[in-house]
């Protein structure tokens, strides 16, 4: 069924005269996303693939425990819809076709397919705790694709001495004045036109990671377009985040991903939900869109679970702009918030 909705939403994308935009494919309704981006022109015709694919955190075969089950365990109450790497190149080979159909106009030649490989081409690890660093899932990827990951991330993924090529996302420092210090950058084979950036919180779970699309405009000006992605939200006064809102050159904010679930532990909140979502969509100037991700239910097991009482709040985007109002916050109109089915996908036009 998602993926007939895919095709819908792929078919009516490409059926237009405007350039290549970038699309986001839910893999298991959560926080594992497929992440297509256009490639510069040359490239379309060199590869004769229209998108670079990047799967993003992972977490698609079966529950992940710390030690033991009954010590930290935590179990999707939804089937990943793209549940192995052939459903994702499945999805991937999907958007090649489609964009391949609207060659006059996006720069990919029809009798090129036969050139693309349609794979994955790399994967993205942004945090290092065992839900987004999933061995059971990774060890599915073939090993020859690149892992570009943050160094705690790395430092699990390496001892497997599965994967072959791996390369570290760097931290954006409080006192750096630009994002394309070339020294941020990981380097090859990650995209030169894409940036991967770290921006560190008051406490590891409340991080941003940031990937900044760079491209062509339609007037040839060069146009730097940033996702954001913070699963359990983030303070608005930490260094790195008012660092990089002010570096340069500017970025256009095309989307943030935040969840609408609050989170706790020990009673204290860790993930920020609707309401801190609402205020940093505020901080960053507003984006085109925010998406929904981490917020799908979990189920929570393990001694550690129950002695910390974690569980989950549910929230709303309307709450949230009611509690802004109430406590007399500024209004800035309401974001267009999107979420993306499990297995459906997102063109961020």
């Amino acid at each position: 069924m998602m993926e007939a909705e895919r095709q819908k939403t792929l078919q009516s994308q490409f059926a237009s005269d405007g350039p290549l935009r970038p699309i986001l494919t839910s893999l298991n309704g959560d926080n594992s996303w497929l992440l297509s981006f256009p490639r510069p022109e040359e490239e379309r015709s060199s590869t004769g693939k229209a998108y670079c694919h990047i799967v993003f955190e992972p977490w698609l075969n079966g529950p992940t425990s710390l030690f033991t089950s009954w010590v930290i365990h935590l179990q999707q109450t939804q089937t990943p819809a793209l549940g192995n790497p052939e459903a994702i190149n499945a999805a991937i080979r999907q958007i090649e076709t489609a964009a391949s159909s609207g060659a006059s106009t996006n720069g990919v030649a029809n009798g090129e397919t036969d050139k693309r490989d349609n794979g994955i081409d790399a994967i993205f690890l942004g945090f290092h705790y065992l839900d987004h660093v999933h061995e059971p899932t990774l060890r599915l990827f073939d090993a020859s694709i690149p892992v570009i990951g943050t160094p705690e991330a790395i430092a699990i993924v390496k001892p497997w001495n599965h994967f072959t090529t791996i390369k570290t996302i760097s931290n954006f420092d409080s006192s750096a004045t630009s994002w394309r210090d070339e020294g941020l950058h990981p380097g090859s084979p990650f995209p030169s036109w894409l940036t991967p950036l770290r921006l560190l919180g008051h406490h590891e779970l409340n991080y941003v990671t940031v990937l900044i699309w760079s491209h062509s405009s339609p007037n040839g000006s060069i146009t730097h377009e940033a996702i954001l992605q913070t699963p359990h939200g983030t303070k608005l006064d930490v260094g790195p985040l008012e660092a990089f809102l002010a570096s340069s050159p500017p970025t256009q904010k095309l989307a943030l991903l935040h969840g609408l679930k609050e989170s706790r532990a020990g009673g204290s909140m860790n993930t920020y939900g609707a309401a801190g979502g609402l205020a940093l969509y505020r901080k960053i100037g507003g984006a085109k869109y925010w998406v929904s991700t981490h917020s799908s239910p979990l189920a929570y097991s393990g001694v550690v679970m129950r002695l910390l009482w974690v569980n989950d709040t549910p929230r709303t985007v309307d709450w949230a702009l009611e509690q802004e109002s109430k406590e007399g916050g500024k209004e800035g109109g309401k974001p267009d918030f999107r979420e993306v089915r499990n297995g459906d996908c997102l063109v961020l036009v």
